[in-house]
């Protein structure tokens, strides 16, 4: 194992210690607007849509034996998250020539390029061409995909095994959008798609660790998961992934962007958390 960045585009972070069948990942932290993002709004408002400091809240994962691999650029210019299928092709002047699997995510102005800020705010004032959204996955999405999937893979054949932890955020409080406005969420949020991604058991050690900390912890509730965890998860063939959506109140000032003075027991907590599934996976292999 070797750490690896690919300038602009990612980092990947080797386990400082043993290694364990373990593999985190930050897609939405990246601070980086590429030079051709060109958007018809203030950058200001495209950064409303930042995993602000999650790579710093799960940034332990190498100390516990995991991978961690980073995004480095912002995810309004392009999404992991989402298929390369995923398309709102009204966005794109001319005919595109792969295929195209529209998703709610698409309804929302949310899919692989996004076209709304906050569901309701433009971020282009034209349409973007075929080559500019092909620019943007050949250099962006499909070398994240392939890290990741690379990761897993090598964890995999080392061990038969491979536990996968996608790392994001969310607003502390719900919107119109998810049909949630006014409410409160939970302090996190653990998805997995419905039990197809991860196992009872899996889930139960990040539920439980979370929840001996003192936070309140939601299952599948409106943030099930999407692409990350998706794509690369079998359980049936030791492949596991799962979502954790932290909630901005618990660790920063959403209005102002900075930590708040909760950040350091939240980073605590998730440690912990880390270090729960660390012994959990190589119990595993016993």
């Amino acid at each position: 194992m070797a750490d690896l960045e690919i300038p602009d585009v990612l980092r990947r972070t080797d386990p400082t210690g043993d290694p364990a069948p373990l593999v985190f990942d930050s897609p939405h932290t990246g601070l980086l607007y590429p030079g051709d993002f060109d958007p018809a709004i203030p950058m200001e408002q495209c950064a409303r849509v930042s995993d602000w400091f999650v790579d710093e809240l799960f940034e332990a994962a190498p100390r516990h034996g995991a991978i961690f691999l980073e995004a480095l650029y912002r995810r309004a210019y392009i999404d992991p998250n989402r298929d390369e299928a995923d398309l709102d092709i009204a966005m794109i002047d001319g005919a595109w020539p792969g295929p195209v699997d529209a998703t709610e995510k698409t309804t929302r102005g949310a899919s692989l390029i996004w076209k709304l800020i906050d569901g309701e705010t433009p971020v282009y004032g034209r349409k973007l061409t075929v080559d500019e959204v092909r620019h943007r996955i050949e250099t962006y999405w499909r070398p994240y995909h392939q890290a990741l999937g690379g990761a897993l893979d090598e964890v995999h054949a080392r061990f038969g095994r491979v536990y996968h932890v996608d790392c994001h955020s969310m607003p502390e409080w719900g919107d119109a959008r998810w049909g949630d406005e006014g409410t409160r969420r939970a302090d996190f949020i653990v998805g997995t798609r419905d039990g197809t991604t991860a196992s009872t058991a899996f889930t139960e050690v990040v539920v439980e660790s979370l929840r001996a900390s003192g936070y309140g912890v939601a299952v599948n509730d409106k943030f099930k998961g999407v692409e990350l965890i998706r794509r690369y998860s079998d359980p049936s063939q030791g492949r596991e992934s799962l979502q954790i959506e932290v909630n901005r109140g618990i660790y920063m000032d959403e209005t102002a962007i900075t930590r708040s003075e909760r950040f350091g027991a939240t980073q605590s907590a998730i440690t912990r958390m880390i270090g729960t599934v660390e012994g959990f996976a190589r119990d595993q292999l016993r």
